[in-house]
């Protein structure tokens, strides 16, 4: 009984000894110096300001315990600008482990940890090697072990300057544990996420994965997975779930992974999307090896689709990465037709400039027709450079519709003020098979800025064949110019300049220089048996977004015929029907039906759906004949008062009769239209 009570004394004597130490060491605990000796130390390490703005506690029950509140951490050397802070942090430690020389931490809790990163992601993302030794747990004398961490109430913002994105998660509540040699643990993590940049997205996710850790300290995952619902690309209701299966860490520093799947939908106006995405294999040792991947795309509504996508061999170079080939396809649909789609690439991505390199290109695809004709199939070969980050690309390709082929450059560039170039050159190009996408282009009311030309060694357009033709497009989003264009069309030339503004206010600027009438269809149907060589200079202003312009043009026209015949323009069988003096005087056996033209000149006034004829002169071989008048645009009416005059004896026409009509003028009328003139003698008019 006396041995009990001794042990009971000793037991007492040491648990008040144990009680008196652990409230000493509270009591004595200097928080100051232990807030200085850490901030020093980070500094010293790491190049990292630390501050503690809140007080640091010390406690031993009912477990040992560190507390701090109000912690600040700095980004790397720049002490002004803020990587994370925390409102509090509470390291939880089990006593009984460290006597035997374990540090069993049984809680590491975050209550509003915020982190501020600044990063190149895509840099980040190629310089992930050497992963196995950033998932080792080294061995330590002393046995580490956490049984959890926690973060409520948490915020991650990245931020990447290089490619104008920034990454920000909120509200975020994540677990993980236990972690240490020999366990098997798992991770969540959810709250609210936004992209800001080339992509947006907002919404809630969600991540879990499961991990083993071995023996010698080497983490793998069991199974992962990510989802996502929200706002994103375009769409007001988005979804996004990755999957992983089982991630192992080789001996050689590879991981191996298998099972990866990724499935996305959205839901916008134009109707539903649905991408997917698998790799049964992958590994990644110094970047990303693919030996075989597929992904899919499908879309309904009216402009939709299905496409299907493979990758084969896609490994990692000295410059990032490339694929032994890549294949697409598949059929769009719009305005309910479906066509065809099948591109095959050798694919290759250059990490120091982002860009995404398709060598040996050769894409086929339907395109349909603006209106109602047959959709033409389009094919395209040669090489493309594209920077997804930044939106840049730079192509040499090959366009051939089957009638019509293109090659040549094009460049987009959003942060140029013309954001998309080209320069492209083709044997022989008709616009007319094309006419409906011109008129559309022509008549929108905004367009991306661009800018580029056309070199053609012939073109057909409105009837004109040209030869060796430079054509112009540009625009500055609203105003849309063509030309200046210059080009040979037969034996003579034309030079032209249209454009419109935004508000649809159309200008066409256009010399003619020795242009064969007969060559040009437009003006040899409105003047069926006109010939000769036009010389012209032409201003117009014009309504751009009305459907037929030219009948509302107002500005000036100045036009000049040189040398060519009017066939069936019988002016004196005309002034004979009229007068029965002259008909007795000139046999109808002399009168010929066609009249030749030397030279002629009008001065054209348009406005009011009419030309004005200002001042208008033709010579004959015979005759001269002068006047003014009006031309109605729309149906070629004429309304003409010329001046007929004899200059020289027509062939067959005595000395004498001659010389009794020269010099003398008749007054003449030019009515009917364009395409069905009449020549009249004026009222009370006849020849001496």
């Amino acid at each position: 009984m006396r041995l009990f009570k001794i042990l009971a004394l000793l037991t007492l004597s040491l648990l008040v000894l144990a009680a008196g130490a652990i409230w000493y060491l509270t009591e004595t605990f200097d928080s100051d110096r232990v807030k200085t000796e850490l901030s020093q130390a980070v500094a010293e390490r790491y190049g990292r300001t630390l501050d503690f703005d809140g007080p640091l506690t010390l406690s031993f029950w009912p477990r040992l315990a560190l507390d701090a509140k109000q912690v600040r951490l700095s980004a790397r050397d720049a002490p002004d600008r803020l990587a994370a802070q925390m409102q509090r942090v509470r390291v939880n430690v089990g006593l009984l482990p460290l006597l035997s020389r374990q540090v069993d931490v049984q809680e590491i809790r975050f209550d509003g940890l915020q982190l501020h990163l600044t990063r190149d992601v895509v840099k980040t993302l190629e310089s992930l090697d050497g992963l196995r030794d950033a998932a080792t747990l080294k061995a330590r004398k002393v046995a580490f072990n956490v049984r959890r961490v926690t973060v409520t109430d948490g915020a991650l913002e990245i931020v990447d300057p290089i490619h104008g994105a920034t990454l920000q998660l909120s509200r975020l509540t994540a677990f993980v544990g236990p972690v240490g040699n020999n366990v098997r643990g798992a991770l969540g993590v959810e709250g609210d996420a936004s992209v800001v940049g080339a992509a947006s997205a907002a919404g809630r996710f969600r991540m879990t994965a499961g991990f083993d850790i071995d023996r010698g300290g080497v983490v793998s995952l069991n199974a992962a997975g990510l989802d996502f619902t929200g706002q994103a690309g375009g769409y007001q209701q988005a979804s996004l779930a990755i999957s992983s299966g089982g991630v192992v860490a080789a001996a050689d520093g590879r991981w191996q992974g298998r099972e990866l799947a990724l499935q996305m939908t959205g839901q916008g106006r134009a109707g539903t999307s649905a991408i997917t995405a698998e790799a049964p294999v992958w590994q990644w040792r110094d970047g990303l090896h693919l030996p075989q991947a597929a992904a899919s795309f499908k879309r309904d509504g009216e402009r939709g689709g299905a496409l299907a996508a493979r990758v084969a061999n896609l490994r990692p170079d000295a410059e990032g990465w490339q694929a032994d080939s890549l294949s697409v396809e598949g059929n769009l649909r719009r305005d309910g037709r479906s066509h065809a789609v099948a591109v095959q690439a050798v694919p290759l991505w250059r990490g120091e400039a982002a860009q995404l390199q398709l060598n040996g290109l050769d894409a086929s695809f339907g395109w349909p027709s603006a209106d109602t004709g047959p959709a033409r199939r389009l094919q395209l070969t040669g090489q493309l450079a594209w920077q997804p980050l930044a939106g840049a690309l730079d192509a040499a390709l090959a366009f051939n519709d089957g009638a019509h082929r293109l090659a040549g450059t094009v460049r987009i560039a959003p942060e140029q003020p013309q954001a998309l170039q080209f320069d492209l050159h083709t044997p022989q190009l008709s616009l007319a098979g094309y006419r409906a996408e011109l008129l559309g282009l022509w008549q929108a009311t905004s367009l991306p800025p661009f800018a580029g030309r056309v070199r053609a060694d012939r073109l057909e357009v409105g009837g004109l064949r040209f030869e060796s033709l430079v054509l112009p497009v540009a625009s500055d989003g609203k105003t849309l110019r063509v030309g200046p264009l210059d080009g040979a069309v037969a034996t003579g030339r034309v030079a032209a300049t249209v454009a419109h503004d935004g508000a649809g206010a159309g200008e066409l600027q256009m010399t003619l220089t020795a242009l064969p009438i007969e060559h040009w269809p437009a003006a040899a149907a409105a003047l069926p048996g006109l010939s000769g060589a036009l010389d012209g200079d032409v201003r117009l202003q014009f309504d751009a977004r009305a459907p037929d312009p030219w009948p509302g043009a107002t500005g000036t026209a100045q036009l000049m015929l040189n040398g060519g015949h009017w066939r069936g323009m019988d002016v004196m069988g005309a002034l004979r029907t009229q007068d029965a003096a002259l008909a007795a005087i000139w046999p109808a056996a002399a009168v010929s039906p066609d009249l030749t033209i030397r030279h002629a000149r009008a001065a054209l006034q348009l406005a009011g759906g009419a030309a004005q004829v200002e001042a208008l002169s033709m010579r004959s071989d015979w005759m001269q004949l002068t006047g003014a008048g009006r031309v109605a645009l729309a149906d070629g009416a004429l309304a003409l008062s010329l001046q007929a005059e004899l200059v020289e004896a027509p062939k067959g026409m005595r000395a004498r009769i001659f010389r009794k009509l020269r010099g003398k003028t008749v007054p003449v009328d030019l009515a009917g239209t364009l395409a069905a003139p009449q020549w009249r003698a004026a009222a009370g008019a006849a020849p001496p």
